[in-house]
């Protein structure tokens, strides 16, 4: 096979994905597979209309490697592989590890939100299949939830500190004798995607060694009302979650942004979801606001 060679330009263009994921794959995959060179390049190992091919990729583990990467041109042929892999877990026609591949999921749609700026229908529907997941999870063994916790690399913020804040607010959810399953998808999902307005700031927000600027302060607080403008574009998005994400920076003393609120006039599954949020952040390492 003919190898082809990236130069890595920017760091954020590539991200890791979970080998065992790519591994129970069946049939051609529709992205890229690449391999890490010393010297800051990428090499291609598996191509687009390739079967997965265990015996080649153990020849290169042989070799040390130990990290795969996709081009974040193809993350959205991943994804659909990847929930096409977790239906054929759940339908019990693959016994692969459903943790993984849920964590994987959500994992590479946080970043096609923060880092390649889309969020659409589709990432709304894997987000929902994720919370429902969680859901299933908490029910029959509320510490495995925790797994997700660990299991996330250590990639950006957001995306970790996302995941970190929905399994937060599910598990704080049903300690409060939350059993509805709606009440847990909204807390859930809000929980995942409470911060959607920061993918509409710089990038550099969450990454700089010092506290933010009193102006980038003010632009920060911009951020339930930029998630609400980004989730007006989708007519199915759920309007109870719309709320979580317009008032999760809200207090009960009517200290927070951006209405004032006070009390009971705070959505409570956005009391719930600030909660998580602010345990998640003195937890998840961040940059700006430190």
């Amino acid at each position: 096979m003919k190898k082809e060679t990236i130069d890595l330009s920017n760091p954020n263009d590539f991200s890791q994905i979970n080998i065992e994921n790519l591994l129970s794959m069946v049939g051609e995959i529709p992205f890229n597979v690449y391999i890490k060179l010393n010297n800051d390049k990428f090499t291609l190992i598996f191509k687009k209309g390739d079967s997965v091919d265990k015996e080649r990729f153990e020849r290169y583990a042989q070799k040390g490697v130990k990290e795969l990467f996709i081009h974040k041109t193809d993350r959205r042929e991943y994804l659909t592989a990847t929930e096409i892999l977790l239906n054929r877990i759940n339908s019990g026609t693959d016994s692969s590890d459903p943790k993984k591949t849920i964590e994987e999921l959500t994992e590479q749609t946080m970043h096609e939100v923060f880092e390649d700026k889309v969020f659409d229908e589709n990432s709304l529907r894997r987000a929902q299949t994720t919370i429902q997941s969680y859901i299933d999870i908490v029910k029959n063994d509320p510490s495995g939830l925790s797994t997700f916790l660990s299991l996330s690399k250590d990639q950006s913020y957001h995306c970790r500190h996302g995941i970190a804040t929905a399994v937060f607010s599910v598990l704080l959810a049903r300690a409060h004798q939350n059993q509805n399953e709606k009440t847990l998808m909204i807390i859930g999902l809000g929980g995942l995607l409470h911060d959607l307005g920061m993918s509409k700031l710089p990038d550099d927000f969450d990454r700089v060694d010092r506290k933010l600027t009193p102006e980038e302060w003010a632009k920060v607080k911009t951020h339930p009302s930029a998630g609400v403008e980004i989730i007006t574009q989708l007519n199915s998005f759920p309007e109870e979650v719309k709320l979580v994400i317009e008032q999760h920076h809200e207090q009960w003393d009517g200290r927070g942004y951006p209405r004032g609120l006070r009390g009971t006039d705070i959505y409570y599954p956005a009391r719930i979801v600030a909660i998580a949020d602010t345990f998640s952040a003195l937890t998840t390492r961040r940059g700006g606001r430190s």
